[in-house]
């Protein structure tokens, strides 16, 4: 693999942040996402509601080495407050993240560009890059409605593979997304897998799926290989919490992920270690 490979943390809410950094580092990863703001109710994995908790993720990513990919997540909204914008970027600063991750939880998009914008002329100084994420069930809900937030207000777009899929995109929307508008608006992406198929129930069981009802890269139908292709290069993020991998112990999860990411990305190389083996 010839690009950053990250462990997200949606996997890993309920665990303290050092477990998941640990894990992550064990399985072979080289950073993890980290939670810092965002949580419509309390998780152990968030490090904004909780100094010490902070401080021992702090010292397991200096122990281990790995980096911070990004952390999340800001939701825009008439109830954002300034302080958790300043504090999600003072944390993302201390934690060495390139990239925050930011959704449009309600605003229209004439007042997300300007939130957004703000909220990247504020996250400059600190030398990280807020990005926007598409999801069928907020107000930006396609590939093309976060670009035309996100152009305008100067911050980058974050590709998610479900997201992309369920809003009826696709690889060759993705391609000609990059050949508008240049390769520095996509960063990096987050890597699942799911059928082709979107689970029945509205968004409801959208917002379900996303949460803890994905496939591990390799174990469904999207077109992995192409979005990859189509996005070279990129740090990758694996997101995919699943019901088989919920009832894991944290390592087990790490290494679940870290097999199926590798499996998809470097599909030849893991085919001769097995054939070697």
């Amino acid at each position: 693999m010839g690009h950053r490979i990250a462990l997200a943390c949606l996997d890993f809410l309920d665990d303290e942040p050092e477990v998941h950094v640990a894990a992550a580092a064990e399985a072979g990863f080289d950073a993890v996402t980290l939670r810092v703001a965002g949580s419509r109710e309390p998780v152990a994995a968030d490090l904004g509601r909780d100094e010490h908790r902070r401080g021992r993720a702090l010292a397991a990513l200096r122990s281990t080495g790995l980096g911070v990919l990004d952390v999340e997540v800001l939701r825009l909204s008439t109830h954002l407050s300034l302080a958790e914008v300043s504090g999600a970027i003072e944390l993302a600063a201390e934690l060495g993240a390139r990239h925050l991750l930011v959704v449009n939880a309600g605003l229209a998009p004439a007042d997300a560009v300007d939130r957004l914008a703000a909220i990247v002329e504020e996250a400059a100084p600190a030398g990280v890059l807020p990005c926007l994420e598409p999801m069928v069930f907020t107000r930006c809900r396609t590939l093309a409605e976060a670009i035309a937030v996100a152009v305008p207000a100067g911050a980058g777009v974050l590709v998610d593979a479900l997201h992309l899929y369920r809003s009826g995109g696709g690889v060759a929307e993705v391609a000609v997304a990059v050949a508008t508008h240049g390769d520095a608006l996509f960063p990096y992406l987050q890597l699942c897998d799911a059928p082709l198929a979107a689970p029945e129930g509205g968004m409801e069981a959208l917002r379900a799926e996303a949460l803890a009802a994905r496939l591990l890269p390799g174990d469904g139908e999207l077109d992995l290989t192409g979005l990859l292709a189509a996005l070279p290069g990129r740090a990758v993020s694996v997101e995919a919490p699943t019901a088989t991998t919920r009832a894991m112990a944290p390592l087990d999860r790490a290494r679940a992920a870290w097999a199926a990411v590798k499996a998809v990305d470097c599909p030849q190389q893991t085919s001769t270690a097995k054939e070697a083996s």
